[in-house]
Order: C-alpha cells, then structure tokens, then sequence
C-alpha cells in the first residue's frame, strides 16, 4: 500500500487549500503506525520579509515552516521512517520535474532512499491527476511507482496506461506537447477516432478540435481514405521503389501549387523544411538562415531557435543538444515587422541563403499575416538573391486548396507540405521552380534520401483526401465552419467577461486569454496560460478535445456539423465562466 483512504483525501484537500502556490508534507511509518504530517508553505511570508534570499521561482516555490521541519526531526528521531514525502504542481501536470528530481537527491544519492514521492496535479482548485515516483538504484532514476491507479476512486484506464507508458517511454508520451504539462492533469490515451469524435481508453467521447494537429481535414477515418489505405495495404505496406500512385500525387501536388514545378516527397514536415533548407544552401552558396520568432518548422537543429509550439508551451524556445555553430547560423526577427527584415537583408544580405516563414503562424496559435508582409518577404528576398521559403505543412491544403500562397496571392521559391497530403498519415513534400529542384540528387549535389519517402499507404490517403478538396465548395464550407466557431467563442466571452482575443484565418483559430491584437510572438505570450489551463479542463470535462497548450491552433473539420459547433459554443460559455 503506498498511501490510504483517507491520506489521500487529507492530501488532496491540502492540494486545494494551498492553490495557487504548492503545497507539501510527509507520510511517515513506524512498524504498523502511520503518521501525516502536513507542512505549511510559508514561501510568501519569507519572500516578502527577504525578496533577494528568497526569490519567486521554480526552485524556489516552496518554503517550509521551520516548526515543522523539527516536527519531522523529532519524529525520525523517535524511529519514524520516512515513507511517503508529497509535493502539489498548481496548474502543471503530476510529473516528478528535475526540479523535484534535485530536491530529492543530495550529491546525486537520494536522501530518503526508501520513500515514495507523490506528485499532485491542481487546476483551477481542482485536483487532475495524482502520480507515485520512487528512486530506481540500479538505474539512477525515479521510476513510476503506482500503476495509474493511486487515487483509488478513479481507476481510470488513461492512468494505468500512462503509468506503463513512463516505464518505456520519456515522460510517456512521443511528442511533448501530449504530456498535458502545460495545462496539467494527465492525457487521455485514444482508444478510437470516427468523423469529428475520438473515444478515450476509458471510453469517454470528445468532440475534437485537435484533429492530428490540422491535416484531418475531412475529419477522422473518412470512408474513401480507409478503404484506400485498405487497398493499398493489401498490395504491401513498403518497396522502397518508385510507383504510379506517387507521380499521381505529385501531379497533383504541383497542380495546386504553381510554385512546385518538381516536388520530393519525403516522410514528415519536419524532414521537408530540413531539405527545403539545403536546397536553400547549396542552390546560393550561403550559409545564413532567418525565421521568425515563434515560428517552429520541425525539430532539425538549425530550427529550434525561438521556435513556438511545444517551444513555447515550455518556455524554453532553444533545446539542448543545439551546437551552438549551428544556432549562430539563423537568426530570428519578429514576425509581421518588416522593417525588422529590410534592416536584416541591407546589413547581412549577401549571407543569407533563405527566409523560412509560415505563412499564416501555427504554432505560437493562429497569427495572420499584416497585409503586404508576404509580398514584402517576396521583393526583399528577391531583392538580395535569397530564397522565400513558405512552411505550409499546417496552411498546405487546409486555408485553400492551394494554401496561403493562393489565399494571399505570393508565390514562395520553395514550399514545405506536411501530413494533409496524406490524409493524417506520416508525409511530407517540398518543392519549387525546376531550376532548384534540379540541384536535389540523383540531378543535383544535394544530397536527400528516404527509405519510406511515397510510401503506398499514406500516397493512397493522401491521393483519396486531395480527390475530395478539389471540389472548392468545401473551402466555402471551412470558412462557415470556422466563422461560426468565432462567434460562439466572442459571444461566450462576452457574456463571462473575459478577455479573449480570438485569431482565425478560414478553419483554424486560436482563443488567446489577453486583450488586444496577437500579431506575433511577443504579443502571444501575453495570454493568460494559467486561465487556459482551467479552460481546457472545463472544456474536456464537457466533452470538448482541444489542443492541450495556449498557443497552438484549433481545427474544424468538415466531419464537424452546425450543431457540432453550436454544442461547442454552449460548452465554451460554461468553460469561460468557470475559468
């Protein structure tokens, strides 16, 4: 048994009291007795007596009494051990941090080796989730000590699979925005998905706003996709060999896109960026890259530079394991400031191999391009003999069937394309005019290869998902979608009396906690994540899947219904009000 009944409810109700600051105490055993012992966090007290000593950070958010630290002396003193120490993470997920791994350890060695450390999750004055960590000697690290189901009145399937998946898999999820750690509680592990709906492992339906991250287009297992991946299947999942159906979608590809005369495909968005980037480099000779702050294009070492998505849900824009050579190599601006670039080009132009933008930003959430921006990366990039690279792996397909570049009228030297262009499955393209596709090998000295590039599943999607968007009358039918959102999303937060400022560009919007205009990175991290993490939970908890991070986009989809929309307008009022 690792922690009781009633010890539990005690922490949780503990948990609670202490929001929003963290809360801590210590569970103690001798022979059969138990001893809970709560501390008082007197963080505030001692910050206000001596700011400078005791300052408002991470490390430091919890201060304990000193009367009850020589409680818990005595206690050790009369043969109390040590069993149970736990911790609360106000609006963060019940995960052991290395701040908390820190604490725990005294010149690497665990101070109290046989104790169980809990973490609990508070949002919003309500517990999320709970989880048990316990030092693993042989490995060095703090293993998963419950099995997902400590809190023993919510056995909940999602937990105990969470808690498997941690033993295996770093922080149990294989992409870190999933991890819920910005908004906290725990993700809901997907059992099935079907039109505008998934079903949890708990069986629990959603109405989902997240659809993969934007290219479910047409919503979850569409029947022409199913039944051609079914097909495509059955004829082999892999060759390694060129086919019919791949010169049929690149066909299509640069029929929708001009601008792609040759296109390469590749098997994700991050892989196309990355050789749309050495394209770049090898076609001028030049070695410098710019983007944009907040603008994230995959997770190849010369991007994660002021990149926004998971980036900016962490706060840590730049990753570890970026040589520092080749972060010196690109270098940011601020998005929608043009003048910010013509200052950039007229110091450093002759330098510069490519621009790589996202046309309509994603991942800081949903930032529109100022009018003329576009069309001002186009002339100074062309101005300076660089290339305009357009990261339309979201915009590709989804804000028009020939992206922004069509919606907004620019065409780019290079374009990168991602999963839409195979229907959900791993996929991805980049492309421009002959002349620099010419320069890819087998043509060319720049060298990119791929095992999987055109595999026959996702080809088979993605040709099935492009068959039914060449009909322009669902793009008509994304924007009334979309539209409709918007307004629900205004007038809910309007009747709450909340500040929201709500970002859509056709089927993709983001609600930003922040009054005034989101124009770029800057101005996005003005939003209140603390109230979107309460907001989330309120949603989920009435049905409602959207992106488990403020600063990412929401998809319609055209599996979603009016009545869809409207249930999620009515969902948001009572999520706002409760946020």
């Amino acid at each position: 048994m690792l922690i009781t009944r009633e010890e539990l409810a005690a922490i949780k109700e503990q948990a609670v009291a202490e929001y929003p600051n963290e809360c801590c105490g210590v569970i103690l055993v001798r022979g059969a007795e138990r001893r809970h012992v709560p501390c008082r966090n007197v963080q505030d007290q001692m910050h206000a007596r001596d700011p400078i000593t005791f300052p408002r950070t991470a490390r430091n958010a919890y201060y304990m009494d000193p009367i009850d630290a020589l409680r818990l002396n005595r206690l050790a003193d009369e043969g109390f051990a040590f069993a149970v120490i736990y911790h609360s993470h106000p609006n963060a997920g019940a995960y052991f941090s290395e701040t908390d791994r820190g604490q725990a350890l005294i010149k690497g060695e665990p101070a109290y080796p046989g104790a169980v450390y809990v973490v609990v999750s508070v949002v919003g004055r309500e517990v999320k989730a709970l989880a048990a960590y316990r030092w693993n000697a042989e490995r060095r690290v703090f293993d998963r000590a419950d099995a997902g189901d400590l809190d023993p009145a919510e056995p909940a399937v999602s937990r105990r699979l969470l808690a498997a998946a941690e033993r295996r898999i770093p922080g149990g999820v294989n992409s870190p925005v999933r991890a819920f750690r910005s908004v906290g509680g725990e993700p809901r592990f997907v059992a099935r998905a079907e039109g505008a709906r998934l079903w949890d492992a708990d069986g629990r339906a959603y109405l989902d706003f997240v659809g993969s991250w934007g290219p479910l287009v047409l919503g979850h297992a569409p029947r022409a996709v199913v039944e051609a991946v079914t097909a495509a299947a059955a004829g082999g999942t892999s060759y390694g060999a060129p086919t019919r159906q791949e010169v049929e979608l690149a066909e299509a590809i640069a029929t929708a896109y001009p601008s792609m005369e040759l296109v390469r495909l590749v098997s994700s968005g991050t892989e196309a960026a990355m050789s749309a980037i050495r394209v770049a480099r090898g076609a001028t000779g030049r070695d410098l890259l710019v983007k944009f702050d907040g603008c994230y294009h995959g997770h190849a070492d010369s991007l994660l530079v002021k990149a926004g998505s998971g980036g900016a849900t962490f706060g840590i824009p730049d990753s570890r394991g970026v040589p520092s050579a080749l972060a010196a190599l690109t270098l940011t601006l601020p998005f929608n400031d043009l003048e910010a670039v013509r200052a950039l080009f007229g110091a450093r132009g002759s330098e510069i191999a490519a621009l790589i933008v996202e046309p309509v930003a994603g991942n800081m959430g949903v930032v529109a391009p100022a009018p003329g921006f576009l069309a001002g990366l186009r002339e100074v990039t062309a101005q300076h003999g660089a290339l305009l690279i357009f990261d339309e792996v979201i915009t590709g397909f989804r804000v028009a069937y020939g992206g922004a570049q069509e919606l907004y009228g620019v065409q780019p030297d290079l374009t990168c394309l991602g999963k839409i262009i195979g229907g959900g499955l791993p996929v991805g393209a980049y492309g421009g005019s002959r002349s620099l596709m010419n320069h890819v090998a087998p043509l060319g000295a720049v060298y990119q290869a791929g095992t999987l590039s055109g595999n026959p599943l996702a080809v088979a999607a993605g040709l099935a998902t492009l068959a039914r968007l060449r009909d322009r009358e669902v793009y008509r039918r994304l924007e009334a979608l979309g539209s409709e959102l918007e307004r629900g999303l205004r007038d809910a937060a309007a009747k709450a009396n909340v500040p929201l400022t709500v970002n859509r560009v056709g089927s993709m919007l983001t609600a930003f906690f922040c009054d005034g205009a989101v124009t770029d990175y800057a101005s996005a991290k003005r939003a209140d994540t603390k109230r979107y993490a309460r907001y989330f939970h309120a949603m989920l908890e009435r049905g409602v899947f959207l992106a488990p991070s403020q600063f990412e986009a929401a998809f319609v989809s055209l599996a979603h219904t009016d009545a869809d929309i409207a249930l999620a307008g009515r969902a948001a009022a009572e999520a706002l009000a409760a946020a």
